[in-house]
């Protein structure tokens, strides 16, 4: 498929005309970098075809490198993040300091470890169960049972404290009673050592977790960035690719991840991804390079990951991530730090210990994503669902896959969560039904007696949100202020998938269009492998003719004239714009470059239709901004648009097209 590209910086090579952009530039420096990345994108495009000549790969390598969509996965890695966000609405929040020492500080004010996402302390407890702000009631309490209340712990003996206000320092920690070497504090506090660093605590609470990684047939690498500055900005993501040097004959199960942590004041996660061994690594094996939120191409599959507080990860006893021979051999290390600070000096070394076996487990390991990738959240839609539909999983699954863990995610406004599994319409199992749901506190679901799917089932995700406070709709996103609705299910075995992702776009899902029996067949009218290839006929012609009418003159901006208003109508009318599959092709358009968004704007602006708010938006603000100015009036207020959908519309679309370009 041919690519919308821009020809040159801040402005469109269309037809021999340059066209100016529907907003204003970004600064030349942010624009260079995006040069660069298109560049590489090209390159990365160029080898993928090289490798789809190349067949009869066994089945272990098709689901080892399978597209498991990092950007998604990469949402189950900010899980922990927000418990920051706490520090900041309660007095003296990130300067408390550890009873231990009394010089560092303990930062996860409300756990029982000092970097935060373990498990609550006293003070944490009722934090939590008071509504999770500062109030009279629990600025009273004496959580840790010390003799002294939390706002005199925490510098605010009155209670008169809000954010923003200046208070006195912190005197002690309120969940941890002090001081501890007190008979009555030792008892209180019996899963407190402070004999050891906290590395150590976390290494004793492992090694019970995981007692199998004292086995003969274990043993472990250490795979650590090469040192390297953090820069003085508040979100850095930092990759390496690192040849793992194992015997190319045996084949290994990762069992167990734990984290190394070299500077703790910023490292927020770390995600390990296996690299396809068909893909050339060379360039990528030397040092660290900044990566955005993504790995090299070659490495997109999700198969270790630390967050704040873990002290680190143990697989299923019935399987093992695979390494080695069958496996992989070279692996990329993603460290993202986290610095609202802005500390500067700082130099980084953190990376994760593997625990690898050579005692194979039954069944080699992966991950099935789930959920729904489009949303548009107001006072009047608050819930959405993606389903996993029967025919879907009949094609996806070889075999049944048994679930051993899973894990919800949802941003701010998420209230409740469940994944379900339905056999004949009816629930047959539950894999997730969460309450209460609290980004700050993730739930982990762990399954002793894994959960069974077999082919046919129906898998749905349903997410449930708090209507926004502001007057525009939340969309899906990337941001905390964002939206997401994705289930991460670990499962064996590996093979039974060889693509483990069904997520929805809308109303469309994705195995619609990647699994091989169901993807050359229109879904809902829309023929989407055609519309979203810019060199088919038809496509040329749409594009070609909303260009041609609604961007006269060179260097012009938008003109919604006669022609061009009727172009945008037909276009509004096509079934891959109106239809279910609407929101994954104008995603795919905003993805194109500034092609597809002039080509977007010229629609929702002339069309005189109106589009969902969330279909507008993109990264650099919202398509259609001129809708009002050139349209006094709208042929419809629903969500999708209703110009041309008359039959005879529809049988006269295609005539149309040709009669006007």
């Amino acid at each position: 498929m041919a690519e919308l590209e821009p020809a040159t910086e801040g402005s469109l090579q269309i037809s021999g005309r340059t066209l100016k952009p529907p907003t204003p530039p970004k600064k030349k420096k942010k624009k260079k970098k995006k040069k660069k990345k298109k560049k590489k994108k090209k390159k990365k495009k160029k080898k993928k075809k090289k490798k789809k000549n190349c067949h009869n790969y066994p089945m272990m390598m098709k689901s080892l490198v399978a597209n498991s969509a990092p950007l998604l996965l990469l949402a189950i890695l900010d899980l922990s993040s927000a418990y920051r966000q706490f520090q900041t609405i309660l007095p003296n929040g990130g300067k408390v300091p550890s009873p231990c020492d009394g010089k560092s500080i303990w930062d996860g004010l409300g756990h029982q470890s000092s970097l935060g996402g373990s498990v609550l302390n006293p003070f944490g407890e009722d934090f939590r169960r008071l509504g999770k702000s500062w109030t009279r009631d629990l600025c009273d309490l004496d959580s840790d049972g010390d003799g002294r209340t939390n706002g005199q712990e925490l510098g605010d003996p009155n209670c008169t404290w809000s954010p923003g206000k200046v208070t006195a320092p912190a005197v002690s920690h309120p969940g941890i009673c002090e001081p501890v070497d007190s008979e009555i504090c030792r008892r209180r506090n019996q899963w407190l050592k402070c004999d050891g660093s906290q590395t150590e605590n976390n290494e004793n609470s492992f090694l019970t977790m995981c007692e199998h990684i004292r086995e003969n047939s274990t043993f472990s690498l250490n795979i650590t960035l090469n040192p390297v500055p953090v820069p003085a900005e508040e979100t850095v993501y930092t990759c390496q690719v690192i040849d793992l040097d194992l015997d190319p004959v045996a084949d290994l199960h990762m069992v167990a991840t734990q984290p190394i942590i070299r500077a703790i004041e910023v490292v927020h996660h770390i995600i390990l991804f296996g690299c396809d061994p068909r893909e050339e690594l060379a360039d990528y094996l030397r040092s660290p390079h900044h990566c955005a939120m993504a790995p090299v191409y070659a490495c997109r599959s999700l198969i270790g990951a630390w967050t704040l507080g873990s002290p680190g990860d143990c697989a299923h006893p019935e399987m093992g991530f695979r390494m080695g021979f069958k496996g992989y051999r070279t692996v990329a290390l993603q460290v993202h730090w986290n610095n609202p600070k802005r500390l500067s000096g700082l130099t980084d070394s953190s990376g994760l210990k593997i625990h690898l076996t050579s005692d194979l487990r039954p069944n080699d390991a992966g991950m099935l994503v789930v959920g729904q990738r489009f949303m548009q959240i107001d006072s009047g839609h608050t819930q959405f669902e993606a389903i996993c539909p029967s025919h879907c999983t009949n094609e996806m699954f070889q075999t049944p896959i048994f679930i051993t863990s899973a894990i919800n995610h949802m941003h701010y406004l998420g209230q409740h969560q469940s994944i379900k599994v339905f056999k004949n319409n009816s629930v047959h199992q539950v894999i997730t039904d969460q309450d209460n749901w609290s980004y700050d506190d993730p739930v982990i679901f762990n399954f002793k007696n894994a959960i069974k799917v077999n082919r046919g089932d129906e898998i749905r995700t349903t997410c449930t949100y708090k209507p926004p406070r502001h007057p525009d709709p939340v969309c899906w996103g990337q941001s905390t202020k964002d939206e997401m609705c994705f289930g991460f299910l670990t499962y064996y075995p590996l093979q039974s998938l060889e693509r483990p992702w069904c997520v929805s776009m809308n109303k469309f899902p994705s195995c619609e269009r990647h699994l091989p029996a169901l993807a050359s067949r229109p879904f809902d009218g829309c023929r989407w492998w055609e519309f979203r290839d810019t060199i088919h006929p038809e496509t040329k012609r749409i594009t070609g003719s909303i260009f041609k009418h609604c961007f006269p003159e060179k260097n012009s901006e938008l003109v919604c004239t006669e022609k061009c208003r009727k172009v945008a109508q037909l276009v509004a009318s096509h079934p891959c714009v109106k239809g279910k599959a609407g929101s994954y092709m104008m995603d795919k358009f905003k993805q194109a470059g500034k092609t597809g968004l002039l080509f977007l704007d010229a629609v929702m602006t002339c069309s005189c239709v109106q589009f969902d708010h969330c279909d507008r938006k993109y990264h650099g603000g919202v398509l259609g901004s001129k809708h009002d100015v050139f349209c006094p009036f709208s042929t419809s207020s629903s969500v999708r648009p209703s110009f041309g959908q008359t039959s005879i519309g529809l049988l006269c679309l295609f005539f149309i097209y040709s009669v006007i370009i």
